[in-house]
């Protein structure tokens, strides 16, 4: 079975985030989705070649500068300023969560293999798999982890994913409404970004984990 760029695309997209359960170094798990992040630019440039959409050009553009470079950035910034190394798994070691990841993969796979194939049209079935496997990676990377910053990653990732099924099941949203969901996720991160440095401050930790023990 043979696939086109876009779809490699996703479904590489879709490996990284599993590969990034697999670790536990923060910045190992920001690096992956900041790659992950570009390759879904890939995937939406190549669906405007595929479809003739100008306007897919200026969003694949955004989701590389703002998500892709942007919001890591800012993120790797933060990992530095608070000395942040490795998050330890708060409920799965590492490569039980990976294995957890690949097993549900494999049920989003059988969920979406019957989907209809329009003819001509990107297979639905590959943008659904993928979309399924990363929101359900973002799920889980935000029950097993500690460090707030980890959270963040992974809501990003999950937020990838709805993006990625409003790709390839629906052809996207239009320009606007797109451009300003990626402001949004940019803004948000970084108001997140000022409330663990208030965490930090506050608690000389940011282990969500601990934060549960507080009382009024």
């Amino acid at each position: 079975m043979s696939f086109t760029p876009a779809e490699w695309s996703l479904i590489a997209s879709a490996t990284v985030a599993i590969l990034m359960v697999g670790s536990l170094h923060v910045r190992v798990n920001l690096f992956g989705y900041c790659v992950l992040t570009v390759l879904i630019s890939l995937a939406t440039m190549f669906s405007a070649i595929d479809h003739h959409e100008t306007s897919m050009f200026y969003l694949a553009g955004a989701i590389a500068l703002l998500k892709g470079i942007s919001i890591p950035l800012f993120l790797y910034w933060i990992i530095g300023k608070l000395k942040l190394g490795s998050d330890s798994g708060a409920v799965l070691s590492a490569p039980l969560a990976m294995h957890l990841n690949i097993g549900l993969t494999i049920m989003s796979y059988f969920l979406v293999s019957e989907f209809p194939v329009p003819l001509g049209e990107l297979r639905t079935w590959v943008g659904a798999m993928a979309a399924i496997s990363m929101v359900l990676t973002g799920i889980v990377l935000m029950l097993i982890r500690r460090l707030a910053i980890s959270q963040i990653i992974g809501f990003l990732v999950l937020e990838n994913g709805i993006y990625i099924f409003a790709l390839t099941q629906t052809r996207g949203m239009p320009l606007i409404i797109e451009m300003g969901v990626v402001l949004d996720v940019l803004v948000g991160v970084m108001i997140a970004g000022l409330l663990m440095f208030r965490i930090q401050s506050s608690f000389e930790h940011i282990d969500v984990s601990k934060l549960t023990d507080l009382r009024d």
